[in-house]
């Protein structure tokens, strides 16, 4: 298995944040970042079909199953210890494609962090936390604004069929390190090199992914839907919402306006997905009401901790100008409900 050294240097759209609960920020750590690529690569697998809610582990919160030591041995000795062996010896153990790429027990993840190189100066601490007075909203205590590159461990064999076609979503649509829910983890790739030679920017902006040897479909990155978020508001049927919403596909929902000043952009966007939410509340008042519950997954609540699956959206275009709105990955919730019972 030959391994590349793909170093890829960012710059922060939105500020980066892998801080701990405590907001204590002094480093970023790799396992924040590579967190990132799982979660967003398990979105990918789920909604375009290359998993499924049975793959997934509930108490782990991910598709993972861990694996034997006597049974990957078996397989091994069946199909041979390189790297297309040890695939087929995972695949005949029926190990979900985000664990093969990303790990689980008794196995490594394919792709690492083998470097962050950063300034120190970029950490900056904000003053005034607070995003939207009398709202729950706050900035990060530090954040990290401006360039970082990271050093990534991939094998050859999934380079170009995997690892740039993720990167290339996460360049587009996907979110790093921790804050999603106030839009902090947008980042823009400024330049690639692999073992030190610059590489084209149309040599890794791959939109297929291609999981044939690993016996699944092709996937890919331009299968995003836009929604209007003036359409959505208008509509008055909640089901019909939540329709939109819930859907298994990443959804951006598209504004206009949107200028370079991004933090003024992200509690504009705020703003919106209250009205939003608003605009989503049912008539029933009762917090066990199915679709009370519903908004609060969708939207985010606290009582109990529920994460946003509404995110602001801001990408940088390669004129320098921004487009924004709102991003939904709310067709993931139905990974977090019981598995229901089926007759045979």
């Amino acid at each position: 298995m030959a391994e590349n050294e793909i170093k890829v240097t960012f710059e922060t759209i939105t500020p980066l944040y892998t801080g701990d609960a405590w907001q204590e920020f002094k480093e970023i750590r790799p396992s924040s970042l590579i967190g990132s690529l799982r979660f967003w690569f398990e979105v990918i697998c789920y909604f375009g079909g290359i998993c499924s809610e049975k793959d997934f582990d509930k108490k782990k919160g991910r598709f993972e199953k861990d694996i034997k030591n006597d049974e990957i041995k078996k397989r091994l000795l069946k199909h041979g210890t390189d790297f297309w062996g040890r695939i087929e010896a995972l695949k005949e153990l029926e190990i979900p494609l985000p664990a093969i790429i990303f790990g689980t027990t008794g196995w490594k993840s394919l792709i690492e962090i083998k470097e962050i190189d950063f300034n120190d100066e970029n950490f900056e601490e904000v003053k005034d936390t607070i995003i939207i007075p009398n709202k729950n909203w706050f900035w990060k205590k530090i954040e990290y604004n401006g360039e970082l590159t990271i050093a990534f461990k991939v094998p050859e064999e999934i380079k170009e069929t995997i690892f740039f076609p993720l990167l290339n979503f996460m360049d587009k649509y996907g979110y790093w390190g921790g804050g999603w829910n106030i839009g902090y983890g947008r980042l823009k790739v400024k330049k690639i090199k692999i073992n030190d030679q610059l590489i084209e920017r149309n040599n890794w902006q791959k939109n297929e992914f291609d999981f044939s040897k690993f016996g699944k479909n092709e996937i890919s990155v331009k299968d995003i839907e836009t929604a209007s978020f003036d359409n959505l508001t208008n509509k008055d049927n909640i089901d019909e919402i939540t329709e939109i919403l819930s859907t298994k596909k990443v959804k951006k929902i598209q504004i206009e306006d949107c200028n370079s000043d991004i933090k003024k952009v992200i509690q504009k966007l705020i703003k919106m997905k209250a009205e939003l939410r608003k605009k989503y509340k049912p008539e029933a008042q009762n917090e066990n009401d199915d679709k009370v519950k519903l908004r609060h997954e969708i939207f985010g609540y606290l009582k109990p901790t529920e994460g946003s699956k509404i995110l602001p959206y801001i990408n940088k275009l390669e004129n320098d100008t921004y487009e924004c709105g709102l991003l939904s990955i709310a067709g993931i919730l139905n990974l977090e409900q019981e598995p229901k019972n089926e007759q045979q």
